[in-house]
């Protein structure tokens, strides 16, 4: 018998793996009539001024933006189940265990990595953190 998903998490976040992510998403919620979460986090960590501030709140109209894109490509593809989060904070953390647990995720789908090398080499991607730290199914594209 074949695992049931009910509430399946997409994290977004503008790379090309999360789109990949959010297709193998809206198929895997097709197939169990799931409800789709679509989710962006707005990294907090590195908040120092005002002049930050105010390009998070950019970023977060622009999250907004492209999570009503996502939004419309599911219910263009059948989907009528589908909820946008977005969140401020540390992505790791939001994602691996913060927001499932609140929004009784019972599986994440997540890209291999939306970092470049570099950022990768420093702080480590968030799909390895979730890997290691989620409480649910996890599906990493």
């Amino acid at each position: 018998m074949s695992q049931q998903y009910e509430r399946i998490m997409v994290a977004i976040d503008g790379s090309y793996e999360s789109e990949l992510a959010f297709i193998k998403g809206v198929h895997v919620a097709k197939r169990n009539n799931a409800q789709l979460l679509l989710v962006h986090v707005i990294d907090t960590r590195a908040l120092q001024s005002v002049a930050t501030f105010d390009s998070y709140i950019y970023e977060k109209l622009e999250a907004k933006a492209v999570l009503a894109d996502f939004e419309r490509q599911a219910r263009e593809a059948g989907l009528t189940k589908i909820r946008k989060v977005i969140e401020f904070g540390n992505p790791k953390s939001l994602l691996a265990v913060d927001i499932p647990d609140k929004e009784n995720v019972d599986l994440i789908m997540v890209g291999a990595t939306g970092l470049n090398t570099f950022e990768r080499l420093l702080i480590g991607s968030s799909s390895e953190y979730i890997l290691r730290h989620a409480k649910v199914d996890l599906l990493i594209v």
